[in-house]
């Protein structure tokens, strides 16, 4: 598919009713067809729902990012600053929570230019690297961040109901 490239910009909480839609298009795009379906409604209708990320958006240890396209949104990410699992090295580190695309646009350089903003914010605020968690079967998504130069150190679960998935733990320094 021949694209622009993405403009992307920073979230703000008027942005929570469209981000909602869009986080939830983009988690069915990837997920649906792997998890039970009572699960997965459970777990999309608690995560994605606009109060859930109007709450996100204010939160100060988040920030999201959006991709556009002219005017459409086609991916997003989110940055958070939480606990790091003990296998990531150095401190301080990021955490990049969410990074989704629009199946459509797989492969036209939106998670690249997502993951490029986010480290730009992380580098200005002082963090020396950032960390994700992916489930071990996401192959594109695990392929993606091989190739973004990130290293496995590390596996932790994740529960989506009463399914419990293993997850890699991902890692890139910062510099």
């Amino acid at each position: 598919m021949n694209m622009k490239t993405p403009i992307i910009q920073l979230a703000e909480p008027s942005d929570a009713a469209s981000l909602a839609k869009l986080a939830d298009k983009t988690f069915r795009e990837a997920f649906a067809r792997f998890i039970n379906r009572k699960d997965f409604e459970s777990y999309v209708a608690r995560s994605f729902a606009e109060d859930q990320i109007i709450s996100e958006l204010l939160d100060s240890a988040s920030n999201f990012f959006i991709a556009r396209i002219a005017d459409k949104w086609v991916g997003y990410a989110k940055l958070y600053q939480s606990p790091p699992p003990d296998c990531v090295k150095p401190l301080p580190a990021i955490e990049l929570a969410r990074l989704y695309s629009m199946q459509q646009y797989l492969g036209c350089g939106i998670g690249a230019a997502l993951l490029e903003a986010c480290l730009n914010h992380a580098r200005s605020s002082a963090f020396k690297s950032i960390w994700l968690s992916s489930w071990q079967e996401n192959h594109r998504g695990n392929a993606f961040y091989n190739k973004m130069q990130f290293e496995i150190l590390g596996t932790k679960t994740f529960a989506i109901g009463s399914e419990i998935q293993e997850d890699y733990t991902f890692t890139k320094p910062i510099l």
